[in-house]
């Protein structure tokens, strides 16, 4: 009879502890479904929103002890954000793409959201650029698909050293729900190596420079442009051009590149500039119109 009890009561006991109790309040999650609201959240949120929101988001602060990874850190302060509304990135859905600047982490945020047709926002991914030298350069532009933007990004630091400096020019495409690079080439590079021996007094440098334009594919390609790379190398004194296109490959899901004779390329115009960037946050007052100057004489 006491094995009775005794197992009742357990099994009460057990009850109580599992059950919900009404004055225990549940945790909630916070959600990232409203880019406005996560916008305005990173820019004018309390300490502890801003760095709960920055986990989840998956933004944080570069790792100094191993360049090009990230640290434990959230990155929760920018001098800059603004919000682009005017971009699809996929087929069928809605996009906007947050654009976060942080001095104190040297770096440059790519917030993406993505909304399908009768569905509610969702956070996608957040692709860390740093910005240590100098801010990125960043365009949307329908490089493969009519009504699909890819991102563009000129200037992108890859390495900065006291001999070494480059910049690199990338593109960056919503692929399978993931943000991916599908190219990434040398922009700028300058390298300088010391002198070989002590009757030399001026130091060997090497540098490329390479400028980009777009290409009209041909008819029934995988993609509406190509993109013609213009190279100038020089070392020390010497200076070659060198020219080459990078074509889509819609099997790798990549641009591949192969040299091309320059002398009869003719480059698109560049693509029209997307509307006026608008502001990350809807609370920002607006602009005073500019009382005219008094008019010169001539």
């Amino acid at each position: 009879m006491k094995i009775f009890y005794t197992s009742v009561l357990m099994l009460a006991l057990s009850g109580v502890t599992l059950a919900e109790l009404p004055f225990k309040k549940k945790q909630q999650p916070f959600t990232t479904h409203s880019p406005s609201y996560v916008a305005h959240t990173l820019d004018e949120g309390t300490p502890t929103q801003r760095n709960d929101l920055a986990r989840e988001l998956g933004i944080f602060a570069p790792n100094p002890s191993k360049p090009g990874t990230d640290s434990n850190s959230p990155c929760v302060n920018f001098h800059h954000m603004e919000s682009r509304e005017e971009v699809v990135l996929r087929a069928g859905a809605e996009n906007v793409v947050l654009i976060a600047d942080s001095t104190e982490c040297d770096s440059t945020y790519f917030v993406v959201f993505d909304q399908a047709p009768q569905s509610e926002w969702r956070h996608v991914q957040t692709v860390r650029l740093p910005s240590h030298a100098q801010r990125p350069e960043v365009t949307f532009t329908e490089l493969i698909q009519s009504g699909v933007s890819e991102i563009l990004v000129h200037h992108e630091t890859s390495r900065d050293s006291g001999s070494v400096q480059q910049e690199n020019f990338v593109v960056l495409k919503l692929l399978h729900d993931r943000v991916e690079v599908v190219l990434d080439t040398t922009e700028h590079s300058e390298l300088t190596l010391t002198n070989r021996s002590s009757a030399e007094t001026d130091n060997q440098q090497q540098t490329q420079t390479s400028t980009f334009s777009l290409l009209k594919s041909p008819p029934s390609s995988a993609a509406l442009f190509r993109i013609f790379e213009k190279q100038v190398v020089t070392d020390n004194k010497t200076t070659i051009t060198r020219y080459q296109v990078w074509t889509w490959d819609p099997e790798l899901e990549r641009f591949r590149s192969s040299p091309i004779d320059g002398g009869d390329v003719r480059p698109v115009p560049p693509p029209k500039k997307p509307a006026d960037k608008k502001p990350a946050t809807s609370q920002l007052p607006a602009a005073t119109p500019a009382t005219p100057g008094p008019k010169t004489p001539r």
